[in-house]
């Protein structure tokens, strides 16, 4: 069969794997977040993404809080849920496990990039010290 022709690229779609996972969408669609969740999202991501928020884990209960005090808002993420909150105002909303993954995700990922960027200045300095030392023994024989 050759293959630039329409049959060939059909079969080519086809394959199980695609198959699969086209079945596997039919029957368990890809969940889409409603207006509420997306804002929420967007909060969670812009809140990370600001350099003066802390960003906590509570390993043992599974808990993250997101702390800006230049902007006032507190949030704490749990599994079936999220509260938003300053001074004026308190937000809860309860959701479904696969979007509070989805929350707790951007969190995971913005923690795991603050501690990349905390390797690489550790490990910085641990290289200017070790020249360091390595000059100061070359210069003090």
């Amino acid at each position: 069969m050759e293959k630039n022709s329409y049959i060939y690229k059909v079969k080519q779609l086809l394959t199980p794997k695609i198959m699969l996972n086209w079945i596997k969408e039919k029957i368990i669609p890809k969940y889409k977040p409603n207006e509420k969740e997306k804002l929420i999202l967007d909060i969670v991501t812009n809140l990370c993404e600001q350099n003066d928020t802390e960003i906590k884990m509570a390993p043992i209960s599974g808990r993250y809080y997101l702390v800006n005090k230049r902007l006032e808002y507190w949030v704490r993420i749990w599994e079936d849920g999220i509260t938003i909150t300053n001074h004026k105002f308190t937000f809860t909303n309860t959701a479904l496990q696969s979007f509070q993954e989805g929350v707790i995700k951007i969190v995971e990922n913005a923690i795991e990039k603050s501690r990349d960027e905390f390797e690489q200045a550790v490990f910085q300095n641990e290289i200017e010290l070790l020249q360091n030392i390595s000059v100061n023994i070359k210069t003090k024989k």
